[in-house]
């Protein structure tokens, strides 16, 4: 659904609105989220820490959005594609949370990753 309302909005907004709406949304979402779940019970659970990394990954979530809404733009492109090639993050985040963070639980998480990714064979599949 959200695929298709992406595609319904780039029909009559440019990638620059859309990308700036998204942002100001998601910005008051995690805002919410942020004064209400995370900021009272911050000392307890979890104490913030500036890391560099914060930075480079609202940079490269902005420009991987912003790619998503650029694809959507074009009237022939097809969501089932573009969606399918969005999830596929997914598999790079496992990987990299294997490999260099060390996660635990990967037996359960690798269940997950297989049911999304035969969601992306499925959506290839309807494409045919």
């Amino acid at each position: 659904m959200s695929g298709l309302y992406d595609k319904h909005l780039m029909k009559g907004l440019d990638v620059m609105t859309v990308q700036v709406w998204f942002n100001v949304y998601q910005c008051l979402i995690m805002l919410v989220i942020l004064l209400f779940l995370w900021y009272p019970r911050r000392k307890h659970t979890t104490p913030f820490v500036w890391h560099w990394n914060i930075v480079f990954i609202s940079v490269f979530l902005v420009a991987a959005d912003w790619i998503y809404f650029y694809a959507l733009s074009f009237p022939d492109s097809m969501i089932s594609i573009v969606s399918m090639i969005r999830r596929s993050n997914v598999l790079v985040t496992f990987m990299a949370g294997a490999l260099f963070f060390h996660e635990k639980n990967l037996k359960s998480k690798a269940i997950d990753l297989f049911l999304v990714l035969l969601g992306m064979i499925f959506l290839y599949l309807g494409t045919k």
